[in-house]
């Protein structure tokens, strides 16, 4: 046998960890990054893949290209490994749930505001349902996106639905209002007081780099003001510690006001005039891939909000109701065709 040449029966299946190391060498479109991905040398990834083209006979990476280019007949390979890697996990999640087994674990991505209200009161829900638990959270909704999509999370949860992203089911959990916050001697505005206020006092106001800051520009715009913003911050904490200093005024939202709930009593709080706005709390997962593992987890948070976080909240702004915050979609699966 000519050393290097690798030898197997073309009649032979190619195994599903097979496909699972092929599937990330497209998705990296490197060979040592794949290794990484799936916990094998790089040495070992090369062999794998050479064993697969010479089972199929054809050539499915072109390893000439930097970075890998997939070939036409890799793309074709590629689809079919996609199918049967869902389909594999589609069954593992069938049978789990028909043995109403615990979940053999929850790789879980969290906002930053989420995170910190409502992590601690999840963690042992979800606890109970695996055999293990990671968290991570990031202030930046795309970071967790791209680890959800990179397979290193198994759900997300976050305020962006990624409309434009394909085999995601979305589950809607709740909504988060937005509340103004001005200094103390301040009352509750009208429209019209508060297009006053935005010419006596500067808009304290989230980065523009944030959903927050561009959830606030639209709002804003919406209602014809265009308050000059001296102040620009990256956290609540920080936003609403200048407000309570008194140069400025804010838009912020029931959970982020939680978040720093020490700066209660400094500011004054009142719901927005005009027209209501809120954010909308989704929970995310790869189509079909974790059965009712999503569904589980979106009920959760939705008692967990409920239960624990809706009293904690009202217990700081008394006027805060729950019609604020809930979502009546008459489904509780959000997800793309």
């Amino acid at each position: 046998m000519t050393p290097g040449r690798v030898r197997v029966d073309r009649e032979q299946f190619v195994e599903l960890s097979s496909l699972a190391v092929f599937a990330e060498i497209v998705h990296e479109r490197s060979l040592t990054a794949a290794a990484k991905k799936v916990g094998l040398t790089q040495s070992a990834v090369s062999q794998v893949l050479k064993q697969i083209e010479v089972m199929v006979g054809v050539e499915l990476i072109d390893r000439t290209a930097r970075p890998l280019r997939v070939t036409p007949a890799g793309v074709r390979f590629q689809v079919y490994a996609d199918s049967m890697l869902l389909e594999a996990r589609k069954i593992s999640a069938a049978v789990r749930q028909s043995a109403q087994a615990a979940f053999p674990k929850i790789r879980l991505g969290l906002t930053d505001s989420f995170a910190s209200t409502f992590g601690p009161h999840i963690v042992p829900h979800l606890q109970s349902r695996a055999q293990q638990l990671t968290l991570r959270s990031s202030g930046i909704n795309a970071t967790i996106r791209e680890a959800l999509l990179g397979r290193e999370l198994d759900l997300i949860v976050t305020t962006d639905p990624f409309d434009s992203v394909e085999g995601l089911e979305r589950h809607e959990l709740f909504r988060d209002p937005f509340l103004l916050v001005t200094p103390a001697e301040y009352s509750g505005l009208s429209i019209d007081g508060l297009r006053g206020l935005a010419h006596q006092l500067p808009l304290v106001r989230y980065s523009r780099r944030s959903s927050l800051g561009v959830h606030v520009d639209v709002h804003l715009r919406r209602l014809g003001l265009e308050p000059v913003d001296r102040f620009e911050m990256d956290s609540s904490d920080t936003l609403l510690s200048m407000v309570s200093a008194g140069p400025g005024w804010a838009l912020t939202t029931a959970l982020c006001l939680l978040h720093a709930r020490h700066f209660v009593g400094k500011a004054r709080l009142d719901p927005l005039p005009g027209p209501r706005t809120s954010r909308c709390f989704y929970l995310i997962a790869r189509k079909e891939e974790h059965g009712d593992m999503p569904r589980q987890v979106a009920r959760i948070c939705r008692s967990v909000l409920l239960d624990t976080v809706l009293p904690e909240i009202q217990t700081l702004i008394p006027w805060v109701n729950k019609d604020l915050f809930i979502i009546e979609t008459g489904t509780d699966i959000q997800a793309d065709a």
